[in-house]
């Protein structure tokens, strides 16, 4: 039987084995250090593992699954994205990156990164921009679902439902680039195909040549169609690539309508006024003259609507000049009433099938005979008021032309008479006998190219009649000639033996 000592000799036993344990306990508290590792332990003197520790600092730290505290290291707990720091410490506000060592990212990079923000977490906000301040400056940066930092050519879905394309730099840059930028395409988008969207019918697709321009703007996505940039207007395909030259390449084919624009070869910036350039379809030979508006650039009547055939005029600077349905500016001699011209140097063959009336409405000029210059000078200019000869010295071909510009055809004019092709006539030897197919009026009876008054007009010399030329192509009006042998009177032009 145990005495109440031996009772309380037991019972202080267990009170000072209890509070050993307690002193051990509390020994293996909070964070320990075991060789190079710092470990932490609970209040029961448990090794945390897999865990967020809050340390006496506030800060947070993670311990893996052996208890170690983990440094520079990306943590991922459940869904959410964290960083410790050298010291341990879960950073906020942060950029951070991990080598790509095993592809875990659909993005060709040797290097990820994350940005941490308030709370810690890793932004995986994806394909929705995220501003952040780097260095100073304000960014815009996007993040795919496992918080990347996606770098390169991206085509972001916004939620509007417009995909739009940025440009993000390399792997160490990442934010949305802007204004000017000279970058190698995309790999995914080495052609580009204008697609059913697109203004044009010559699909053919375009290799991009190296390095393009293109423009981001302040608002850092790539631009498309026409733009204005700093009072200049470009155009950009769907990849975002500046175009040059024409653009958008519409063919002036059947029921096609015209709607080109150029623009420089060098700068890119659309031109007006006067442009020497091969035409849309760089089929020709060699280039021609357009003239483009002013104001939006397109060139004067080209894909007029009105026919395959309609030709218009403009005066220019004083100037007149022809232009045919493709906007092409026309040079040398034309018939576009149906007339046959004489052979010469001074036809164009490219300008052959014109017809039809130049211009529409009261202002037109009505189908005929025209010229315009040939000399550089004064290239394209529309002649008026004058004869021209348009063959050689030796066989000259003589046309005459009012003040509208058209050809006189069945006319007498100062002394001359030019027939139903607008042609002169001649002869090679003297006062040559001519016979005269068509009435020939005065060329005061005229008005651009049209009797004034055709019901009361009278003809100078009848058709039927005979007159006599010299070989300088005037018209004896008067007296009395010998030609061929016999003796002709003339009166009023008309030439009958005597």
């Amino acid at each position: 039987m145990k005495t109440k000592r031996q009772l309380f000799t037991a019972a202080a036993a267990a009170v000072l084995a209890a509070a050993a344990s307690l002193s051990a306990a509390a020994a293996q508290r909070g964070w320990q250090q075991e060789g190079d590792k710092w470990v932490y332990y609970d209040t029961s003197g448990e090794k945390v593992t897999s865990s967020w520790v809050k340390g006496a600092d506030g800060e947070r730290y993670y311990v893996d699954e052996e208890g170690c505290m983990v440094v520079n290291t990306i943590v991922k707990d459940g869904k959410d994205i964290y960083y410790t720091n050298e010291d341990g410490v879960r950073v906020k506000n942060q950029w951070a990156s991990e080598p790509n060592v095993d592809g875990i990212c659909d993005q060709d990079v040797d290097i990820l990164w994350y940005y941490f923000g308030d709370d810690g977490k890793a932004i995986t906000r994806e394909e929705k921009a995220v501003k952040l301040t780097v260095d100073g400056q304000e960014r815009t940066y996007f993040f795919d679902s496992d918080g990347h930092m996606l770098s390169g050519w991206q085509r972001i879905q916004e939620a509007s439902g417009d995909t739009h394309t940025y440009y993000l730099g390399n792997e160490n840059e990442g934010y949305a680039h802007q204004a000017w930028q000279y970058l190698e395409p995309d790999e995914k988008n080495e052609t580009v195909n204008p697609g059913d969207n697109a203004i044009t019918n010559n699909p053919e697709e375009e290799e991009y040549d190296g390095a393009e321009m293109y423009y981001f703007g302040w608002r850092e996505r790539a631009t498309t169609g026409e733009s204005l940039i700093d009072d200049k207007w470009y155009f950009f395909d769907d990849n975002g690539v500046m175009l040059r030259g024409w653009q958008p390449r519409v063919m002036i084919n059947g029921a096609h309508v015209g709607i080109n624009r150029y623009y420089d070869q060098v700068t890119g910036a659309r031109m007006s006024g006067w442009l020497y350039a091969y035409g849309v379809d760089e089929s020709a030979d060699d280039p021609y003259w357009f003239y483009l508006g002013e104001k939006d650039g397109i060139p004067f009547n080209e894909g007029a609507k009105d026919s395959d055939d309609r030709l218009a005029f403009k005066e220019i600077k004083g100037l007149t000049y022809f232009f045919d349905q493709q906007g092409r500016m026309i040079t040398g001699l034309i018939s576009t009433g149906g007339k046959g011209l004489a052979d010469c140097k001074a036809i164009q063959e490219k300008y052959w099938g014109l017809k039809g009336d130049i211009g529409k409405g009261k202002g037109k000029k009505p189908a005929g005979i025209y010229y315009l210059s040939l000399e550089d000078r004064n290239l394209g200019k529309l002649i008026t008021s004058r004869r021209i000869n348009v063959g050689t010295d030796e066989e000259p071909l003589y046309y005459h032309f009012d003040s509208s510009g058209r050809a006189y055809e069945n006319a007498m004019v100062n002394g001359y008479i030019y027939g139903d092709d607008g042609l002169m006539l001649r002869s090679r030897q003297n006062w040559a006998l001519i016979d005269i197919e068509n009435d020939i009026y005065l060329s005061k009876d005229y008005s651009r190219g049209e009797l004034k008054d055709p019901d009361t007009a009278v003809a100078v010399i009848p058709s039927g009649s005979q007159v006599l030329i010299s070989t300088s192509g005037k018209v004896k009006k008067e007296g009395i000639v010998q030609s061929g042998g016999v003796t002709y009177r003339i009166s009023n032009y008309i030439a009958e033996p005597k």
